[in-house]
């Protein structure tokens, strides 16, 4: 049994509802919040509506690469723990 983990790079709602619901959900879910380089990016618009869910036993987290301040100051209000 896997005590506590984290799953980075949820971009879509399907997958994040599957993971919150699953059984044994993990501690930290991740999301890639300003590199857009990467194909699990999500967008400052979808990343609200991932966000609005109920988390239930896990704590949401952002996964920044080189933030600078406009970033940092557009997330500080989503409700990342």
């Amino acid at each position: 049994m896997i005590k506590d983990c984290k799953i980075c790079g949820i971009s879509d709602s399907e997958t994040l509802n599957f993971i919150i619901n699953h059984s044994n959900p993990p501690k930290f879910i991740g999301f890639i919040c300003n590199y857009s380089k990467s194909p699990r990016y999500v967008d400052f618009i979808n990343l609200k509506k991932l966000l609005s869910v109920d988390k239930k036993k896990s704590k949401f987290v952002a996964v920044l690469v080189s933030p600078n301040e406009k970033i940092l100051e557009k997330i500080k209000n989503l409700p990342f723990d």
